[in-house]
């Protein structure tokens, strides 16, 4: 066992440490087995208000049965209630990236949802085998130092994400579902292998295997200062700009000059496009830095603009 704090005592001591008792939240569920889990446990601590507790429930429309499923959750757990809510996810399944398209129309979703229902703390089902996958998944795609220390964001704009079931493995939140006879409903694409995530998750199904990759992933972990590096050189401005202390900066030999972009890429720009920053993406921003800038127009980079703003170079992310 990689964590020996019984779930429900884990998941209740979250909340006490991260959320007051009069916070609205939202968990996001999907009637699947963690997310369910997570629900139960949260419900059941009886640390939050009941109406400040809000449920969004996302249809994929994937699979033919899941309206029976999510009518079915519905009923067995009497969700109801006004605090409930129902979002149809209209995605051809046969596109490419589809889950990658599919979790970005998510997060979009859940911005806009709880904005307009003034929520800040947004709960996620994620455990610990989603860490070691997704931690798997970029080494597979040759991510540095900087992506891998750090994997799941905290945040998504204002919002705050919470895992709190992220110290735990798939098998221990199957035992509590099973104790506390819990329904849920597994999806069967969760087993299909076009998807490069599932074949990962087969392959570290071994206790071995993930073993193994959580104490490298914890290794990495450590490294959470290099995280925030960038802000040595790159400070906040106002919305989503930064200026660029170019003299500093250049200072940098050649890799630290790498790991500072990656620090802020990682940090600024990486929940947006879900996908690992090129050498040559970084090697491109490297060279627009070392040129004449201060004479030179707007350049792209990142999907924002770097330039020039009161004889200070900055860049631009809105």
């Amino acid at each position: 066992m990689i964590n020996g704090t019984p779930l429900s005592l884990g998941v209740k001591n979250y909340l006490k440490n991260n959320i007051s008792t009069n916070e609205k939240i939202l968990i996001s569920i999907s009637c699947g087995l963690d997310s369910t889990v997570l629900f139960d446990l949260i419900t059941k601590s009886k640390y939050l208000k009941n109406k400040n507790i809000y449920y969004l429930i996302f249809d994929h429309q994937k699979r033919s049965e899941g309206k029976y499923e999510i009518k079915q959750f519905i009923k067995f757990y009497n969700l109801s209630n006004k605090n409930l809510f129902l979002k149809r996810v209209s995605l051809k399944k046969k596109i490419k990236g589809f889950q990658e398209k599919s979790r970005s129309f998510r997060y979009n979703f859940l911005y806009k949802f709880s904005k307009k229902r003034n929520i800040e703390n947004i709960f996620l089902g994620h455990h610990l085998d989603d860490l070691n996958e997704t931690f798997f998944m970029r080494k597979i795609q040759q991510s540095g130092t900087v992506g891998l220390s750090n994997i799941f964001s905290e945040n998504y704009k204002n919002l705050k994400l919470h895992r709190p079931l992220s110290k735990y493995t798939k098998k221990q939140i199957k035992r509590y579902a099973n104790r506390n006879k819990l329904i849920w409903f597994e999806d069967r694409s969760n087993l299909e292998l076009e998807f490069t995530r599932n074949k990962i998750r087969h392959f570290l199904y071994s206790d071995k295997h993930l073993f193994k990759i959580n104490q490298e992933r914890l290794i990495y972990s450590k490294a959470f200062y290099i995280r925030s590096l960038y802000q040595n050189f790159f400070k906040y401005k106002k919305n989503k700009i930064f200026e660029i202390e170019i003299e500093k900066f250049n200072n940098l030999n050649k890799n630290l000059k790498f790991l500072v972009i990656q620090s802020f890429y990682y940090e600024n720009r990486f929940f947006l496009f879900k996908k690992q920053i090129r050498d040559e993406n970084i090697g491109n921003f490297i060279k627009i830095l070392n040129s004449n800038i201060q004479n030179g127009k707007e350049r792209s980079i990142f999907s924002g603009k770097i330039g020039v703003l009161n004889k200070k170079i900055y860049i631009n992310l809105t």
